[in-house]
């Protein structure tokens, strides 16, 4: 009569695990998810549809480590901060490979990875191998993932599934190599630091934590430990109170066409746990980890904070509703299983796990990149802006087409030599690592870069890259400007992509 009663993830994980060859459907569910991905986001690059402000900065800041050092770039003066130092845990990578392509094929292997330890984790609160899995590929048809992948490469996209393999070394009761795992994600963004500060203070109050309490507090000491070292370290690093790199907390609006009231930010919150089929607040303790982000969403009108769709933003929140979707899956379980004898209701947890699959795999359809390439199912506006948030689509297709005109784009590109001075669009990020580049938006007048590369058939021709532009040009504009000086002529030109040589 003792052990029923007891909710102890320890307890739970004596009990015998029932056991199911659906396990190893994990292993072709991973390897589908990261070749598709890859092959979606290599189609991406090629096409000249990523950015340099997201794939070209991450790459061009992983070159100058073993290239003059971290050194400022042209759009951002300041160093990077310290709480990204996973830089430098790819940087040595990046030496013997240094193009840009591999980073998001990378990435989207890396995030695939994270169905292992969260069916490790699943497993030991459900005790079930089958129903594990399906928590587990769930994981990967979850929509607010597909925007980590689609857009470009982003250090903090290394977090989900080093904090997943953290939490799941936990449980095993590897604490040291927990600890490291959570270590390499907190060099992953700013924000991490703080997000482990709540990880502790849920170990501490949560009753299903794996860890021994006289083992607890020496394993919290440890995570705050390694938070404060990244946090502080961001301070002096930055020399500013509060190192956040690319966003302030005051609250004003980035985007001139986004404006948001608290109860929109409320439903933004709703729209997030929504593919768990809100189950995940059943175990409220863990989504406490998710206060962090919430918090920066809250306090600023940032539109890709509060996009379920489109950003990478939602690597920090995805690992954690998930690790709550599974305890919250076993509380179901438990309770019902504790309460009541009827057969067909004790198998409630059962089939809102599969429906919570099937349902996710319906988002992913509508919702991602990959669901609008084999469904084309993305129009009902209406639809979307209720689940989503959002009243458009990726525009996938368009953006993975390769067009003959790329082709020549891309030998315009390694005509230039590296190291040279060149004025590019937002579409080229082939052109950052190792170049001294500029954009318009950020052109310092009376300047002239030794190339420019004008590819009329992009958006960023006759367009702004950021909102947040220092000047008034835009390459159309400026290239007019620069060409009338006579002091350029055209040293390649095919399909009207032009590469004009000083």
């Amino acid at each position: 009569m003792i052990f029923p009663l007891l909710t102890g993830i320890e307890a739970e994980g004596k009990a015998k695990i029932r056991k199911s060859l659906l396990k190893y459907a994990i292993f072709p569910a991973f390897i589908i998810y990261s070749s598709i991905w890859a092959y979606v986001v290599l189609l991406r690059y090629y096409s000249f549809n990523a950015d340099v402000f997201d794939l070209g900065l991450a790459s061009g800041a992983l070159y100058s480590v073993f290239h003059g050092g971290l050194v400022a770039t042209a759009a951002d003066p300041r160093p990077f901060p310290f709480s990204k130092m996973f830089i430098l845990v790819l940087a040595p990578f990046y030496y013997f490979f240094p193009n840009p392509a591999w980073l998001p094929v990378f990435q989207s292997i890396w995030i695939g990875l994270g169905i292992f330890p969260l069916y490790y984790i699943a497993r030991i609160a459900i005790r079930d191998e089958k129903y594990a899995a399906v928590i587990a590929m769930t994981y990967l048809l979850y929509y607010p993932l597909a925007g980590v992948n689609w857009f470009d490469f982003h250090f903090m996209a290394m977090f989900p599934t080093f904090f997943l393999i953290g939490f799941a070394l936990r449980l095993s009761g590897r604490n040291k190599l927990s600890m490291l795992a959570m270590a390499f994600a907190a060099i992953s963004d700013y924000l991490v630091p703080l997000i482990l500060v709540f990880y502790a203070i849920y170990i501490i109050l949560d009753p299903k934590s794996s860890v021994s309490r006289n083992k607890r507090f020496p394993y919290v000491f440890g995570i705050l430990t390694i938070a404060m070292f990244v946090f502080l370290g961001a301070i002096l690093y930055s020399g500013r109170l509060i190192p956040l790199d690319y966003t302030g907390l005051s609250g004003a609006s980035y985007s001139p066409i986004y404006k948001s009231t608290f109860l929109l930010k409320a439903e933004y919150v709703g729209q997030m746990q929504l593919p768990s089929l809100f189950i995940s607040f059943i175990s409220p303790e863990s989504l406490i980890m998710t206060i962090p982000y919430y918090t920066l969403a809250f306090v600023n009108n940032y539109q890709p904070y509060l996009s379920t769709m489109y950003f990478q933003y939602p690597a920090l929140t995805a690992p954690i509703t998930f690790i709550a979707f599974a305890l919250g899956i076993a509380r179901i379980k438990d309770n019902v299983n504790l309460r009541l004898k009827k057969r067909s209701v004790r198998g409630t947890w059962k089939v809102l796990a599969v429906a919570t699959l099937f349902f996710n795999l319906a988002l992913f359809s509508l919702y991602t990149p990959v669901g609008e390439l084999y469904t084309s199912s993305y129009s009902n506006q209406r639809m979307a802006s209720i689940l989503t948030g959002n009243d458009f689509s990726y525009n996938a297709v368009s953006s993975i087409q390769i067009q003959p005109y790329d082709s020549d784009l891309m030998n315009a590109v390694h005509m230039v030599p590296i190291g040279s001075s060149v004025l590019i669009q937002n579409n080229m990020p082939e052109l950052v690592a190792g170049y001294n580049w500029t954009l318009p938006d950020f052109y310092v007048n009376g300047t002239y870069p030794a190339y420019i590369l004008v590819d009329p058939h992009s958006y960023y021709y006759d367009h702004f890259s950021v909102a947040y532009h220092a000047t008034n040009y835009t390459m159309k504009s400026l290239s007019s400007l620069l060409l009338a000086t006579g002091k350029y002529s055209v040293l390649y030109s095919e399909q009207n992509i032009t590469l004009y040589i000083l």
